[in-house]
């Protein structure tokens, strides 16, 4: 007999292709899909622009969650029928990879903008990803303060 939370666990495991942004009514999830196509499918999109954002850092996470829950499900099959403790350890795993591949996702973003370059009136599409923005955003900040930190010279 199962416990009463099994389920929990098993919706937990097939919750990973459930993509970034997707809302409640989206239906993202086979729930007839094995484990092992969903991560096949993860690792396909870390290599596709799908997270181009993602660090190598967080990559490297995914990909050893993924491991961890792959030797987990290989010893038992059945999330629910695992150890406590290697439930536990399934769940936080795939909260982990839930949690870098939505920031990523969102990071990963293409918001393209209509703007007038400098010295041309003909409006230019600029399309830049969210992280790319922040980025350009961070900088400029940086070389503002940077130049109001900078004594002037006095000749």
């Amino acid at each position: 007999m199962s416990t009463p939370h099994h389920w929990i666990y098993r919706i937990a495991l097939l919750a990973l292709l459930v993509p970034a942004g997707a809302s409640a009514q989206t239906k993202a999830v086979d729930v007839a899909k094995p484990f092992e196509e969903q991560r096949r499918q993860v690792l396909a999109d870390l290599n596709e622009d799908k997270y181009r954002e993602i660090s190598v850092e967080d990559r490297s996470a995914v990909t050893a969650a993924l491991g961890r829950i792959l030797q987990h499900l290989q010893t038992q099959p059945d999330p629910a029928q695992l150890p406590e403790h290697n439930r536990v350890a399934v769940f936080n795993d795939q909260s982990l990879i839930n949690t870098i591949l939505t920031q990523a996702a969102a990071d990963s973003r293409l918001i393209c903008r209509r703007e007038r370059t400098v010295g041309s009136n003909m409006p230019q599409n600029n399309c830049l990803t969210v992280a790319e923005r922040r980025r350009q955003k961070n900088n400029a900040q940086d070389s503002v303060m940077r130049m109001q930190r900078t004594p002037k010279k006095v000749e």
